[in-house]
């Protein structure tokens, strides 16, 4: 039977606290992915805690630590299984410069996961996501650079080559939002699944989309990249009803072989 195993983020720490698997990052838009890979067959493993590493209150540490957790420790996995990440891969936030981080946690398996985003995904930050050519040669928002307060949405985008900055309109305040499903990553041989957004807001809207719009997305492996315009919430909600009026448009679809 395959497993599906959550590869969850810790929330920020405060000060001297203690990171710990209930305070984990994204748990409704994890739940949103969860639906539709069950209905494929799997059933659910483990939680899979990324535990932030010690950087010790230093905030211009660039230096990647040492590997904290070997292979050995997630020989669990098998290749049937699928990894499903619901929060942005923080693949690039230790040297970026950013205020708002996601901290990684140098484990062995989060290196592999890592890898396989590279693929598509050449820089991943906070506030920057830049492509890789094999996918977005020809791409207008390969490069793209998003607001870091009060909002995740897109501030400007261009080519890789070119220089001219390209801004939104204004009044379409666009989101963007990735989906990558890989049938094998290295060393370990399972498949992943990476559903996100640039923030909280963001990614739960995005996955509720990818749920109830494009299941199709878990069958075949394919790299996307989409637009959502996200206009004011409700003032008084109790379920996510009001996201199925979003039409997302698909930027990028990129099937892989």
């Amino acid at each position: 039977m395959p497993y599906y195993h959550r590869f969850a983020y810790s929330m920020p720490l405060r000060i001297g606290e203690t990171p710990t698997p209930y305070k984990i990052r994204d748990g409704a838009a994890f739940c949103e992915l969860a639906a539709p890979i069950a209905a494929l067959g799997y059933s659910y493993g483990k939680l899979i805690f990324n535990a932030p590493i010690d950087l010790k209150s230093d905030p211009t540490l660039d230096v990647k630590p040492a590997t904290t957790l070997g292979a050995e420790c997630f020989q669990f996995i098998k290749p049937d299984d699928l990894l499903v990440l619901s929060t942005r891969p923080p693949i690039n936030d230790l040297t970026s410069g950013d205020k708002k981080r996601v901290t990684m946690s140098c484990t062995d398996l989060e290196d592999k996961v890592f890898a396989a985003c590279n693929r598509y995904i050449k820089i991943c930050n906070r506030s920057l996501i830049i492509l890789q050519s094999s996918v977005a040669a020809n791409f207008e928002r390969a490069y793209m650079v998003f607001r870091q307060y009060k909002s995740a949405r897109l501030q400007y985008y261009r080519t890789l080559t070119g220089s001219a900055r390209i801004k939104p309109p204004r009044e379409t305040n666009p989101s963007i939002g990735f989906f990558l499903y890989v049938k094998e990553i290295p060393q370990y041989g399972c498949g992943l699944v990476a559903s996100f957004g640039m923030g909280g807001w963001e990614t739960l809207i995005w996955n509720r989309i990818v749920r109830t719009q494009f299941p199709a997305w878990f069958r075949d492996p394919i790299f996307v990249v989409a637009e959502i315009t996200i206009s004011e919430f409700p003032h008084n909600f109790a379920t996510l009803d009001f996201v199925d009026q979003i039409k997302p448009k698909i930027l990028l679809e990129h099937p892989i072989r």
